[in-house]
């Protein structure tokens, strides 16, 4: 008998009491006697159906068979070790079962934070930031309050990730300023460049909204420093000459006295600034006027920054046409010591020019290479791909929570390019669906809206139930399980699609199309028909007030080229940027051709504005809501 281990709840409660000098106690004894006298009986003791005697062997499962048997106060502690131990070994399904079986209202102070820091991390780890919030938000007002030290400065840090993870940096950022007081030596300056970066992944009118509310004074002098940057990032010495003046509004503020490191850097780029340019395009053959209207659009912004046109900066413009070989043509640039080339603009050129295995000087393609997923140092891809527009539009449905998607898109390469990039999200998404109706020239495009919502299925039920039943009141319905529509299409023949698919009966579907569904300028008398769709649009397009646009020498509205104007203009003003930007991903130039970062790629992605029509005119959506 006194080989057997002890097993019973009571034994293990007469442990804890013999464990603990001065508690060896008469009844201690006696409950031993008892028991031990139990043990000799044929009887098993048992704690519930499904409990094993035996501890087992496994570290985790130990920890649980502990709990079952443990008094309600140190039941929390076994749970949470067990969940410790899950969450290292990555055993993620054990480790969410672990955390429902932990009662919250009836556990301390100090369980309740070690809860939160695990059941946190293991939501953030599973990309379920929104829940990781929920923790925090739940948890008692006095959490982490008299916590020490380092597990104050893990809770901080916990939350502050989740709110960026769940797209609420502004909120990110506040926390992170609140909390800064939290942090000592190098970690307090690691925490300004994650409250700079949060800001600067801040909307615009989120920023605003937060600059008219009072705010105390280190809060306020964040707000005011990211609001000074961004308002003067069009050009490099405005932005200096803002940061310095902040700098003197704020002479008390901890970022006043060590900026963020990329501010730091930031104050570095003039001396950095390249001075020999090579601009290459196509200024001959078909893609001349493509060739001429960046050019312009560069030149443009060149002439507007009169600081650097003070110190002579010189700019080649070099015709990609008139050469056989762009790599004979890069290598010559070479010799002559050029800081940066500009171009080349044919992909298959960009192509060619990514099989090297750097360059010096670096260059800012204005493609991108076929040869995706793949970075050359040195090489720095930009352009205007209507990827990024798909991109921001299935981001925003997935905010949404739409996930059965209709695309409907014309029989063009261009076009089928944007549906592998749908049908990549549907292989990669078990959730998204995805229904497509590709219009050709010859089509009835009213049978082929009709064919996509499914009609001719209503309307043969129809004809059935009306063989077997005579005559019937009906109105066609279609198929129902549609969240919104992707319209890939020329504002011609948008304006035919829209109105059938309110004649098809999906009046109530949300419309998202890209930008190729805007001509560039207002046709009130044409457009009406494109009322309530929503698309992506360069800001170049959609804003009225931008100095430059003045001295556009193309006129709008006739000219098809202003995007690649615009193009021009960001080329020239990622150029002094560029490194700046592949060494902080979170710096973003707000451009004329959208918001503009870098990927780990050293490709330049695009964030283009929300608009809509509406009685026939185009507004900018400030917010993107959907009906």
């Amino acid at each position: 008998m006194m080989s057997k281990r002890l097993t019973s709840p009571m034994l293990i409660f007469i442990h804890r009491l013999i464990r603990k000098p001065g508690h060896l106690s008469l009844i201690a004894i006696a409950a031993l006697g008892l028991t031990l006298s139990a043990c000799g009986s044929k009887e098993t003791i048992k704690t519930g159906p499904e409990v094993s005697e035996a501890m087992p062997e496994d570290e985790a499962e130990q920890q649980l068979w502990l709990a079952q048997r443990a008094i309600s106060t140190e039941r929390a502690d076994y749970l949470l070790n067990a969940l410790e131990i899950y969450l290292s070994r990555e055993d993620y399904s054990n480790a969410e079962r672990t955390v429902t079986a932990i009662n919250t209202t009836t556990i301390s102070q100090a369980q309740y934070e070690r809860y939160i820091l695990l059941a946190g991390s293991l939501a953030m780890t599973l990309n379920k930031p929104e829940l990781a919030i929920t923790y925090f938000e739940e948890a008692p007002s006095v959490a982490f309050t008299t916590a020490p030290l380092e597990t104050q400065l893990k809770a901080a840090d916990l939350r502050a990730e989740a709110l960026l993870a769940a797209n609420r940096p502004l909120d990110a950022a506040r926390l992170r300023a609140f909390n800064a007081g939290l942090y000592t030596g190098e970690k307090y300056w690691e925490n300004h460049n994650s409250i700079w970066s949060a800001l600067r992944a801040t909307p615009a009118l989120e920023l605003s909204r937060a600059l008219e509310q009072p705010q105390d004074y280190d809060w306020q002098g964040w707000l005011e420093l990211i609001n000074q940057i961004r308002l003067h990032q069009h050009s490099l010495d405005q932005q200096l000459e803002a940061l310095n003046q902040w700098k003197d509004n704020w002479p008390a503020h901890a970022a006043a006295q060590h900026l963020p490191d990329e501010l730091q850097m930031l104050i570095e780029l003039p001396n950095t600034r390249p001075e020999k340019i090579a601009l290459i395009l196509p200024l001959s053959g078909p893609l001349e006027k493509v060739g001429a209207a960046i050019r312009d659009g560069f030149f443009a912004a060149f002439h507007a920054d009169a600081e650097v046109s003070a110190i002579s900066t010189e700019i080649n413009v070099i015709d990609s046409e008139q050469h056989s070989s762009i790599l004979d043509l890069y290598l010559q640039l070479q010799i002559e010591d050029y800081d940066l080339v500009v171009g080349p603009l044919q992909k298959e050129q960009v192509s060619e020019l990514a099989l090297l295995p750097q360059m010096n000087p670096p260059v800012l393609a204005l493609n991108y290479a076929d040869t995706f997923g793949m970075s050359t140092p040195g090489m720095f891809q930009y352009g205007l791909a209507a990827e990024d527009e798909i991109t921001q539009i299935l981001n925003h449905l997935d905010a949404m929570k739409k996930s059965r998607v209709a695309a409907i898109y014309p029989d063009a390469p261009w076009a089928m390019e944007l549906i592998d990039a749908l049908r990549e999200k549907e292989q990669n998404n078990e959730a998204f669906q995805l229904l497509t109706y590709q219009y050709t020239q010859e089509d009835s495009l009213s049978n082929g809206i009709s064919a996509l919502l499914d009609i001719e299925d209503s309307d043969q039920r129809y004809n059935e139930l009306r063989n077997l039943m005579g005559k019937l009141e009906f109105e066609p319905r279609r198929r129902q399980d549609i969240d919104a529509a992707i319209l890939i299409a020329t504002p011609t023949i948008a304006r035919q699609i829209k109105p059938l698919l309110a004649f098809h009966y999906a009046s109530d579907i949300p419309v998202y199309a890209t930008s190729q569904i805007y001509a560039g300028f207002q046709q009130r008398d044409k457009d009406h028909d494109l009322d309530n769709v929503r698309f992506t649009e360069i800001p170049w397009l959609l804003s009225q007030t931008i100095p430059l646009r003045s001295e556009i020498k193309y006129l709008a509205g006739i000219n098809r080229y202003e995007r690649l104007y615009a193009m021009g203009i960001d080329a020239y003003r990622l150029a002094p940027r560029l490194a700046l930007m592949e060494r902080f991903p979170s710096s973003q130039l707000q451009g004329m051709t959208g918001n503009l970062a870098i990927n780990e790629h050293n490709q330049i992605r695009r964030q283009l504005e929300w608009a809509t029509f509406e009685k026939g005119q185009v507004k900018t959506l400030l917010t993107l809501t959907t009906p």
